[in-house]
């Protein structure tokens, strides 16, 4: 194996390490019994509910059937779905060796897995504040792992200029970063990304979530 292909290898396992450890942070809902949805992270949810004290199928009643969580729960089936796409065209775009890909979810965002999954961390933390959870600590969490998605994708791309040079300079120019905004020229993309985050977490803090309370 050459040294190249060594450094590659690491850097996607550094890449998916980081990503998961992101992910695993996203809080989720833990329904006890007849008091109110809390929040805890990802990770420690799935040991409570393999660990023999959580009632599974009323937590996956709550999480997935209850009507209170329906908007939340839209958001998140959507990041679910372009996770998927991003991720299967992914795949087989490797098995049949092409390189640098640029249509079907990649002609709407260079990075549509991230994409993906910030839509379904955005729908889980609406779930959360749809019972009154702590708007500024959620919002304050989603932020941050926003931001980590935006350096792993940009640590990328480093890298995919390095390899395939002009061709994905001329990508980046015609296809939006994350969010599927064309960036103005004038204003860095990502700071162009950054400030759009910041927009969906202040929505993320204000909105009256008292409007999507469905029982």
């Amino acid at each position: 194996m050459s040294g190249s292909t060594l450094k590659g290898k690491i850097r996607h396992l550094f890449e998916i390490a980081f990503t998961g450890i992101l992910f695993s942070t996203q809080t989720i809902l833990n329904a006890g019994w007849a008091i109110s949805v809390m929040t805890i992270p990802l990770l420690p949810y799935l040991v409570y509910l393999t660990g023999g004290d959580a009632n599974v199928e009323r937590e996956i009643a709550v999480m997935f059937f209850s009507k209170y969580f329906i908007v939340g729960r839209i958001i998140a089936l959507i990041g679910i779905v372009v996770l998927a796409a991003g991720a299967v065209q992914l795949l087989l775009n490797r098995r049949r060796g092409i390189g640098l890909i640029e249509t079907g979810a990649y002609s709407i965002v260079r990075h549509p897995q991230f994409a993906g999954i910030i839509i379904l961390t955005m729908g889980l933390t609406v779930m959360v504040l749809t019972l009154g959870g702590n708007s500024v600590e959620l919002t304050g969490l989603w932020l941050l792992q926003i931001l980590g998605y935006i350096g792993i994708a940009r640590y990328e791309e480093v890298h995919l200029l390095k390899r395939f040079g002009e061709s994905f300079q001329q990508y980046t120019q015609k296809v939006p970063f994350i969010f599927p905004i064309k960036c103005p020229s004038r204003i860095p993309e990502t700071v162009f990304t950054v400030a759009i985050a910041l927009l969906i977490g202040l929505i993320l803090l204000l909105f009256p979530y008292n409007l999507i309370q469905i029982i």
